[in-house]
């Protein structure tokens, strides 16, 4: 998705798991220690997880994730926090960074722009 393309996710139905059924490579960004409590809590209570089953709130997320279709998160490492600042698609699906800060507050724009 371009920088100029917009999503609509209603207010009432902003959860991580609409984010992740995105077509798209969907990353969070947390900019903040409350927004990525916040984001940890959410994770747990959807019931998203680390590859390996572990539960975000027992390892600390970076401030940029990525959110998966099957629920799981995973930290970028140095390619994904390439496509996060810098990319367009990874593969075929286009690259959709989010500011969780605003996702949840309600923001009409969400969208992250680095």
């Amino acid at each position: 998705m371009s920088k100029s393309k917009k999503i609509h996710i209603s207010k009432e139905d902003r959860t991580l798991t609409k984010l992740a059924g995105l077509d798209a490579k969907v990353y969070v960004y947390c900019g903040d220690r409350k927004t990525l409590q916040k984001f940890i809590e959410d994770a747990d209570n959807e019931y998203f997880h680390y590859g390996d089953g572990t539960a975000l709130s027992e390892r600390k997320p970076d401030s940029i994730m990525s959110v998966n279709r099957n629920r799981t998160v995973n930290y970028p490492g140095y390619v994904g926090t390439l496509a996060f600042h810098h990319g367009e698609m990874v593969g075929e699906r286009p690259v959709v960074r989010v500011d969780y800060r605003k996702y949840i507050a309600g923001c009409k724009n969400f969208i992250y722009e680095p």
